[in-house]
């Protein structure tokens, strides 16, 4: 599968969701995705960068954690280990790395990097709605 079909596929899916939670989703990951669909002529099903102060559809996790710059940025890896949380980032891999363990053809490597990215952020996100959000 390509990158057009993934994008194709990954805007099907994300019709079916109101909400969705990234972090730091609104400084890369959403403006990338939406890019590259325009790149490979794929037409977006929603925005992904709606209005930044509401938490309704996209809750970027380091917007609030930094109160919207207010406070110093941290990594993902430091919040949840300052806040004790279990699923923090897997060693020995970080974004930095993906694009050499691609070309090194380590795809289970890089599948498992990001499904600790996914845990480590849904753990994140329960903890900041539990003790943080108002």
């Amino acid at each position: 599968m390509g990158e057009k079909e993934i994008l194709e596929r990954f805007w099907q899916e994300i019709k079916n969701y109101q909400q969705f939670i990234t972090f730091n989703g609104r400084k890369f990951d959403c403006p990338y995705i939406m890019l590259r669909s325009a790149i490979q002529k794929v037409r977006p099903s929603r925005n992904l960068m709606p209005y930044r102060y509401s938490d309704e559809e996209h809750i970027d996790l380091l917007d609030q954690l930094t109160f919207y710059d207010a406070f110093r940025r941290f990594s993902l890896d430091f919040y949840c280990k300052s806040l004790g949380l279990e699923n923090c980032k897997m060693e020995g891999i970080s974004g930095e790395k993906v694009q050499q363990y691609f070309k090194s053809g380590k795809y289970l490597e890089i599948a498992r990097y990001c499904a600790s990215d996914v845990k480590a952020t849904a753990e994140l996100f329960e903890r900041w709605q539990k003790y943080i959000k108002i």
